[in-house]
């Protein structure tokens, strides 16, 4: 509860305190409120009741307008205290109700019901302008985070460039050291190894000579095993956001996609306390709030039916949905009044039932839009970690690559293999600088150690267990 609190604060009483798209958005249907508490009222003609509902609706208009140039001035700037939001709120509703009773009553004649349309204009304004202004914030909340994740996406296609770049520069000079630096080498010590098998005329010795070849020969295996994995390995890493690409779906057919279960829940239960509260009073109230929480587990056992069936987003649930929501509460009002005592003003059925489905819509329709825009924000993060691991992942592969290449030009690899070709060839035009075969065997026994470090090196370089 706490966190939708503060998530409530946050988005509602900063842009979207009051604006143009939200009071546009919460006209009519205060206007079609009033309208209804006149008619319960009855407040002589149409005529007459739209007078009196029009010039309290252009007093709350001309009072919202001068309370967002003065009071939340700043509001675009920076967040509005929650307390001076909803009195701004709640006071447009007042000052709705308060010159609907003058101006009908002292203009218009008609007789005064100054509690019931302060009220009636009092609740519904500062509810209605408070969830308004939450759904605007939080729609402009998922909209910013989307489009920072956007700007973040931008950044990583530089980033990538830059790093594919660097990555085929990288992998070209590694493959040429490694053909034209160290392959060589590698040649030459194979011919060398195969040349000393003349000092091999004891069986120690002869073993040395013999796993001195074998290693060589492990060596070149080696070194052209890594050659040919990064000649095949890729080079370009490829970033693409499909997101942009991707439409936000409300509608399938006519209706919405989303059968709102909770958002219906808050309007019906607003609209039933206020709207029949109004007409008939307390128990108005209760009757309303009973209707509207039955409708809602009527939605909730069609979303559990429509997802066991996969049948949500096709062409004839959703219909059948309201359908059926209509024919409750059509036969619901016709009812109440029979089964329930002190419903004085009840509806019309076919308008009770009008009304709800026309509620469940817009709900369903809110509830859609930011479904959609959440699924959006969902999978441009869970995208965008995907491509930061990548370029994680190409950057160590880039540091490999600039290990091969300085390991192999100046790095302990060269000087392991430049030192075993150095004593070998030492060992050949001198004739075999140790005196006696067991120094022979010694000699051998290190060269070999030394070639199987090489090869180590070469096997382990680039990788992150390589820690030369």
């Amino acid at each position: 509860m706490k966190r939708f609190f503060d998530n409530f604060v946050t988005v509602s009483t900063g842009r979207w305190a009051v604006s143009l798209p939200s009071v546009a958005l919460y006209l009519p249907f205060s206007f079609l409120f009033s309208l209804e508490r006149e008619n319960a009222l009855d407040t002589g003609s149409f005529g007459t009741q739209l007078m009196v509902v029009t010039g309290g609706e252009l007093a709350s208009i001309l009072f919202l307008f001068i309370a967002q140039v003065t009071l939340l001035a700043s509001r675009k700037e920076r967040r509005q205290n929650l307390a001076l939001c909803i009195t701004v709120w709640f006071s447009t509703g007042l000052v709705a109700g308060l010159v609907s009773e003058y101006y009908g009553h002292n203009t218009l004649g008609v007789e005064s019901h100054i509690l019931m349309r302060v009220a009636n204009s009092l609740l519904f304004s500062g509810f209605a302008l408070g969830l308004i202004a939450y759904w605007f914030g939080t729609l402009r909340k998922i909209r910013t985070e989307r489009n920072v994740l956007r700007s973040l996406e931008d950044l990583l296609t530089v980033d990538t460039s830059q790093l594919n770049e660097a990555q085929v520069q990288a992998k070209k000079l590694a493959i040429i050291n490694l053909h034209s630096t160290l392959l060589p080498k590698v040649v030459q010590l194979q011919k060398l190894t195969t040349g000393l098998q003349k000092y091999g005329t004891s069986e120690s010795l002869a073993v040395a000579l013999a796993e001195l070849e074998s290693l060589a020969e492990d060596l070149k295996v080696k070194l052209d095993s890594k050659l040919s994995v990064l000649e095949v390995s890729p080079s370009l890493l490829d970033l693409k956001s499909q997101d942009r690409l991707t439409p936000v779906k409300l509608i399938s057919g006519l209706f919405p996609r989303v059968l709102s279960v909770r958002t219906s829940l808050i309007i019906l239960v607003f609209g039933a306390v206020i709207g029949q509260g109004t007409r008939n009073g307390v128990n108005g109230a209760i009757i309303g709030v009973l209707s509207s929480i039955i409708v809602v587990a009527l939605l909730q056992l069609f979303r559990v039916i429509g997802t066991r069936t996969n049948a949500l987003e096709s062409a004839w649930f959703n219909p059948l949905a309201y359908v059926a929501i209509y024919a409750f509460q059509y036969l619901y009002t016709t009812v109440s009044p029979t089964w329930f005592i002190g419903i004085a003003n009840p509806y019309q059925a076919w308008y009770a039932g009008l009304k709800t489905v026309c509620a469940i819509y817009i709900a369903s329709l809110i509830s859609t839009l930011m479904v959609e825009q959440n699924n959006s924000l969902e999978s441009m993060s869970s995208e965008s970690a995907i491509h930061r691991n990548q370029i994680e992942e190409m950057s160590q592969e880039h540091e490999a690559l600039q290990q091969i290449t300085s390991s192999t030009s100046f790095g302990s690899i060269q000087g392991q293999i430049s030192g075993v070709i150095m004593a070998l060839n030492v060992l050949t035009e001198n004739d075999g600088v140790p005196t006696t075969k067991r120094d022979l065997s010694r000699f051998i026994a290190d060269t070999n150690t030394l070639l199987g470090d090489a090869i180590f090196e070469i096997e382990h370089i680039g990788t992150r267990e390589y820690s030369r």
